[in-house]
């Protein structure tokens, strides 16, 4: 039972911990600044209807939100996704500059 699998759960918890600093460390790459726990980071963005839609089109799905506009980019749940959000970003650059 993972509920009484403390060994399991310091693993869990270590993985999502690094998982949520690289998510932090690719959007700071890319100029954004982010806050959030380790299962997603919220980012304040002038134009977050228009990035939505970027990254929708792209397969990256996020939260929107209108106000004040933001996003929350989520866990990719692998390798595979971590890629394509990072090719997202990439593709992405004016919509992510704020003014």
């Amino acid at each position: 039972h993972a509920l009484a699998d403390t060994a399991w759960q310091a693993v869990q918890r270590a993985r999502l911990d690094a998982a949520g600093a690289r998510l932090r460390r690719l959007l700071q790459a890319h100029g954004l600044e982010s806050r959030g726990p380790a299962l997603f980071q919220y980012v304040r963005l002038t134009h977050a209807a228009q990035a939505h839609a970027a990254f929708a089109r792209r397969g990256i799905l996020l939260r929107r939100f209108d106000d004040p506009p933001a996003l929350r980019f989520g866990l990719p749940a692998d390798e595979p996704g971590w890629a394509r959000l990072e090719a997202a970003l990439a593709h992405c650059p004016n919509l992510l500059k704020e003014p």
